[in-house]
């Protein structure tokens, strides 16, 4: 059954969508109705008409639309035509590697403060679409920054879109889960897996796991990924921690309420913790999602 639009009654689409060039499209959070026509090549008039959206009526996170496909390409059709002319092109989700450190943008084409982040080379995006010289990735919100190609190589491996808005939505649990699949792994400063470990290593090697490379130190892990602030913490999250000396010094997997995975040098083994223990939280200085 096609979802019911957010205002008044369901428009009535046609029965086939896809033999008429329509598809659905699923309202992400930061869209519009004009960022959503502008990916699919149609005019925002046109959405509407479709949808029974008065004018001036928002979309929400979740809302279905129809929307024709006439400016919609995939990953290879896109790759083909290389975006050259500034349009934009969408695609399945895939990740990116970043070669070299560089800016992510709020806006495209760039503009003066647009700056998001700038994630350091070795980090993992997530891309969606181009632009001219800018690859669009999924920001932690849910909404597209741009990242200058040259900075970035496309892996070829695909993610389900569905996979995407569960990252979005409820963090990595598949992350948590490998990471309490060690507990127990008696701790080792500069362990070796699977006798010993210490706890970046188990960061490092829990998160290779899932497609995702860190490099082998707690302070390195901690330049690498997005910035995370305390409330938005979500599982699958990795935690720094610092020493009395003010380096960091110590890291870990956020599991959600509160709750964290790590190697301890202090109980000598991998376990959970809680986050807001004295212990660690008055060391706490930060998380990084990747």
């Amino acid at each position: 059954m096609l979802a019911t639009a957010a205002w008044g009654q369901s428009p009535e689409w046609p029965r086939s969508l896809e033999s008429l060039g329509y598809e659905l499209y699923q309202v992400r959070a930061g869209d519009t109705v004009e960022n959503i026509a502008a990916r699919f090549g149609v005019s925002p008039q046109q959405i509407r008409s479709l949808n029974a959206l008065p004018g001036g009526a928002q979309v929400s996170p979740g809302q279905s639309l129809a929307v024709m496909r006439s400016g919609r390409v995939d990953a290879e059709q896109a790759a083909d035509a290389g975006a050259g002319d500034g349009s934009l092109r969408e695609f399945e989700p895939q990740y990116g590697a970043v070669t070299t450190r560089s800016p992510i943008l709020s806006q495209c084409p760039p503009s003066p403060g647009a700056i998001h982040f700038e994630p350091a080379a070795g980090s993992s995006v997530i891309v969606t679409c181009e632009q001219g010289t800018h690859f669009g990735v999924v920001m932690i919100d849910g909404s597209t920054g741009w990242i200058s190609k040259s900075a970035v190589r496309l892996t070829g491996e695909a993610i389900p879109p569905a996979q995407v808005e569960a990252m979005l939505r409820g963090g990595r649990p598949d992350i948590v889960q490998h990471g309490l699949q060690y507990l127990g792994t008696p701790y080792r400063y500069g362990g070796a897996l699977p006798d010993n470990v210490d706890c970046s290593l188990l960061v490092q090697t829990v998160f290779a796991a899932n497609g995702i490379s860190l490099p082998r130190t707690a302070a390195e892990q901690f330049e690498v990924g997005w910035p995370v602030d305390y409330p938005n913490l979500l599982p699958g999250d990795r935690l720094y921690f610092i020493s009395n000396t003010g380096r960091i010094n110590h890291t870990g997997i956020y599991m959600g309420a509160g709750q964290f995975v790590h190697a301890s040098a202090r109980r000598g083994c991998v376990v959970t913790d809680a986050l807001a223990e004295s212990t660690y939280w008055r060391r706490f200085v930060g998380a990084r999602r990747s």
